[in-house]
């Protein structure tokens, strides 16, 4: 037996590879433009803070050089030179000088805790040094420029006159990064007096870029730092202590920084982690440094990652719900498809009475099951008609062969029979007659032999006629027509014209079968004057048309009121694949048309 499988579990199937599908395009569309739309608010923010830090990292050392600048013009300033220029250094020197520093130079410096060290050259290159406290006390060194670590600052500032900016370097002393800013110093007729140079306090650097505050937006892995052209961090990494001037830094966004490339894009940061990084460089004269914001692209990730999982549950939930609607609906839906199979296979095993019921339904499906109750009413009305046409063709049949039996009997009887009676006795006569009575009943016992030879061929014929065989229908249907018209007094009009075609013997047989039975009917019931057979053929049919002027019969269709010969007639039309109609009336007599495949 085929396998098949259920509409429940196929439209299940289906609808939840449909939602399968749905739920994978929508939430991967849902994740994705989630995930754009977070990258780029993440971008926006680094890129925000970059330029934000950036700002206020350019305008630091532009206020820091404005304060050298300022400072160099300070009479404080030339006063400590003209002390240093005295070469006096003794106590009453040294408390010169603090005082002079005191009076402006410490409340300045101290004023924003921007600055470390604070130095004073006069040409000679003879300097002081200030430690910037915020006590009372000034820690105040002397010394020359040689034994300082501002001295390539010094050359380059005698070099080149003007404000300049010393990069990072370790200080030979301290061991430590540092960074200066200096610039000359002219006497009241402008004349170079000195020099004046003020270390800047990395703290204050890093006060800028550094943040450590969660609830800042950049989390617990964002950060913003510095970068010299060395590769060299400038100031202090979130994630690794004493970085500046020690961890190095190349990474794509630091290269095109310092290309001069202003972007964002994820890349890999010094701590190889993949990274959301926003990069520009810093414009801060003399200096080449690049500022970078950046936070992990993992923390960043983490509300797609929520949307992601809430994406996956929803879709999960939404399609148990879906299954149990979808099972739902295949069980209502299939329902009356079931009981329609049931009820199909109880008519294929001969039960007709078959009704589907209990199924309200105002679409297709109660169409069908509609139809299909007319379908199984329609078969078990047309069921019982074939039984009850067997029944009559059966019925018919044997009637009709008992009918022939007993004309046959009554033909060997009363014909057959009798002359054989006839012969036999007179045979007899024969032994107590004498020669010349011999002679008479041996002449009369011929002439019954040929008699009876007539009446064996008669009953033959009629049983099955020799010229059907040998001469074909149109002959036989002639000699039909013309002894019915010999014998009945009805005349018989026989057309074959449009008859030129052979054959084979069953068609001729029962189409002359069928004509005996319809002339031996108008014989019988119509009292006809007359009747007329037409014998047709084209290239695909054989028509017989069999027609009287008579008074008509008791015929209905389907039904037998009077005799077997229609229901014979039928039965043989049927057999042979083809087609009858009769129509009948008291004004018009019968009239039978038949269509017969070749």
């Amino acid at each position: 037996m085929k396998q098949t499988t259920s509409i429940v579990r196929k439209l299940i199937i289906y609808f939840l590879l449909l939602n399968i599908f749905t739920v994978i395009v929508v939430g991967s569309y849902s994740y994705y433009r989630a995930k754009d739309a977070l990258v780029e608010r993440t971008f926006d923010q680094l890129t925000s803070l970059r330029i934000e830090k950036k700002y206020r990292i350019e305008r630091f050392f532009e206020d820091r050089m404005l304060d050298v600048n300022l400072v160099s013009k300070s009479e404080d300033v030339k006063n400590i030179i003209q002390l240093l220029n005295n070469n006096l250094p003794n106590q009453n020197n040294d408390t010169l000088i603090k005082q002079e520093y005191d009076n402006f130079l410490r409340k300045h410096f101290l004023s924003a805790n921007y600055y470390k060290r604070f130095f004073v050259i006069n040409q000679s290159g003879q300097a002081v040094s200030f430690i910037a406290l915020f006590n009372e006390t000034t820690l105040m060194n002397y010394g020359t420029v040689e034994q300082l670590p501002i001295n390539n600052l010094y050359q380059k500032i005698n070099l080149s006159p003007g404000i300049s900016i010393e990069d990072y370097k370790l200080d030979s002393t301290t061991n430590l990064p540092s960074i200066f800013i200096g610039t000359l110093v002219t006497d009241n007729s402008g004349n170079q007096s000195g020099t004046v140079v003020i270390e800047i306090d990395i703290d204050a650097i890093n006060s800028i870029m550094y943040e450590n505050n969660p609830h800042n937006g950049l989390g617990k892995s964002g950060e913003s730092y510095l970068v010299g052209s060395d590769s060299l961090m400038r100031s202090t990494s979130r994630f690794q202590d004493n970085s500046i001037f020690k961890t190095f830094v190349r990474t794509t966004g630091f290269k095109k920084a310092l290309n001069g490339e202003t972007g964002t894009e994820v890349i890999k940061d010094y701590r190889d982690i993949s990274v959301l990084s926003s990069y520009s460089k810093v414009d801060i004269p003399i200096l080449n440094w690049a500022i970078l914001a950046e936070i992990d692209e993992k923390e960043a990730m983490i509300p797609i990652d929520s949307i992601r999982n809430n994406i996956l549950y929803l879709s999960v939930l939404m399609s148990l719900l879906l299954f149990a609607f979808v099972y739902i609906i295949a069980k209502r839906i299939s329902l009356p498809i079931v009981k329609l199979k049931h009820a199909a296979q109880n008519i294929t095993n001969g039960n007709y009475d078959v009704i589907v019921e209990d199924i309200v339904s105002n679409d297709e499906i109660g169409s069908l099951v509609d139809a299909f109750n007319e379908m199984s009413a329609k078969i078990k009305e047309q069921t019982e008609n074939l039984k009850l046409e067997r029944s009559m063709r059966v019925s018919s049949m044997i009637d009709g062969q008992e009918l022939e039996r007993q004309r046959l009997s009554r033909e060997l009887h009363d014909g057959l029979g009798q002359s054989i009676l006839a012969i036999k006795m007179r045979l007899e006569r024969t032994a107590t007659s004498s020669p010349e009575r011999t002679k008479i009943i041996m002449a009369e016992v011929q002439e019954l032999f040929a008699n009876t030879i007539n009446e064996v061929r008669s009953i033959s014929n009629n049983l099955m006629p020799a010229i059907l065989n040998e001469f074909g229908l149109v002959d036989a249907l002639s000699n039909l027509c013309r002894e019915i018209s010999d014998s009945s007094g009805i005349a018989v009009e026989f057309n074959h014209k449009q008859f030129s075609i052979k054959v084979e013997d069953k068609i001729n047989t029962y189409l002359y079968r069928i004509s005996q039975e319809a002339l031996s009917n108008i014989i019988k019931h119509s009292n006809a004057k007359s009747a007329k057979i037409e014998l047709i053929a084209d290239a695909e049919r054989v028509y017989l048309n069999i027609s009287d002027n008579g008074s008509g019969f008791c015929y209905k269709e389907g039904r037998k009121l009077c005799g077997s010969g229609i229901p014979n007639m039928k039965e043989r039309v049927h057999l042979l694949n083809g087609e009858i109609d009769i129509t009948t009336s008291k004004k018009e007599g019968t009239k039978i048309k038949i269509g017969i495949p070749i």
